[in-house]
């Protein structure tokens, strides 16, 4: 009896010890704390900067054309801090003079599609944002283009703000402060 005893005693401690040790969180789950995931997309994006404390000096991506639709990956650098209570969000809007070749070479409809938030590391400064996907717009030109938005947003904005078709008003987008944008093409 005393071995159960003994035994039961140090399966409770060990627990205790491994709650004590465990991390816990009150805040999102978008920072990393472990070595960095952020691998970065082959291809380089022109950044243009908006406004902020936080800017993202370098903007990768990939396009991924094996599914239905194409799929998005971003990545890159950023500086600066997201206040508690905000995110970073990634918006895009198919850019002017595009058109969608799937509704017959109509033009596009230019608005604003929510596709989430992005994924920070703040040990390492680094993003990712995978497998995004939107309406393909074609340039005049005939290749696919997006036009993509990095904003700041509260976080509760996919809740209150976006519509159930993924879609952002021109009002609510223009209410956001964005903090860079660039255009994802092939």
């Amino acid at each position: 009896m005393p071995v159960l005893v003994m035994i039961a005693m140090v399966l409770i401690v060990s627990a205790i010890g491994d709650s004590a040790a465990a991390p816990t969180s009150s805040g999102p789950p978008v920072a990393s704390a472990s070595p960095s995931w952020c691998d970065q997309p082959p291809s380089r994006a022109l950044v243009r900067p908006g406004g902020g404390a936080v800017t993202f000096p370098e903007v990768s991506y990939a396009v991924d054309h094996t599914g239905s639709r194409p799929r998005i990956d971003l990545g890159g650098s950023y500086q600066g801090v997201v206040d508690e209570g905000e995110r970073v969000a990634v918006i895009m809007r198919e850019p002017a003079g595009s058109y969608d070749r799937a509704a017959g070479d109509l033009p596009g409809e230019g608005g604003y599609s929510y596709q989430g938030e992005v994924r920070l590391d703040e040990r390492a400064h680094c993003w990712t944002a995978l497998a995004l996907g939107s309406r393909l717009a074609w340039s005049p030109a005939g290749r696919p283009v997006w036009h993509v938005y990095l904003v700041l947003v509260p976080v509760d904005f996919a809740v209150m703000s976006v519509s159930a078709r993924g879609r952002v008003e021109d009002g609510v987008f223009s209410a956001l402060r964005v903090l860079a944008d660039f255009l994802v093409t092939e």
